[in-house]
């Protein structure tokens, strides 16, 4: 196989993702994409280990957001890591970050970058999340350059 096709099967792999879990609210769906041992990446969220956590945490996630989309900015892959930036827009109808629901329409960019096996499975991700942009418009916080 050329590494071509190879990157490009890896970039289809994350895009699938992002439209069957993310985009189709379906968090048990990632059972079909992780690795037994997948490593989460969260950043301020911190790291989650194996399929079994990483998946209710990602329910959590999408359930307090029932109408999440994730909008794909962007590619770039090189070996077996893909990354794509995303415009992610959703209500936030259920407690989120401990933020109860607001009802309110809320956006954000995000970067989320996959390690994809050579049999098309995710065993490590990490998700970059634009936290202020989500707590501010839930108004958890207040970002004095936002007005």
């Amino acid at each position: 196989m050329s590494e071509t096709l190879e990157v490009d099967l890896r970039v289809a792999t994350a895009r699938e993702f992002v439209a069957q879990v993310l985009n189709g609210h379906d968090p048990e769906r990632a059972r079909d994409f992780f690795t037994a041992d997948v490593v989460w990446h969260g950043g301020a969220l911190g790291t989650v280990n194996g399929v079994d956590t990483v998946v209710p945490l990602l329910g959590g996630f999408i359930s307090a957001l029932t109408d999440i989309d994730a909008a794909e900015q962007d590619v770039i892959a090189s070996g077996d890591l893909v990354a794509l930036r995303l415009l992610v827009s959703a209500t936030h109808t259920g407690n989120m970050l401990g933020v109860p629901a607001t009802d309110r329409r809320i956006q954000w960019d995000a970067v989320d970058i996959y390690r994809v096996t050579d049999d098309g499975r995710i065993s490590e991700q990490w998700a970059f999340e634009d936290l202020a942009a989500i707590l501010s418009q839930t108004g958890a916080i207040s970002l004095p350059w936002a007005g």
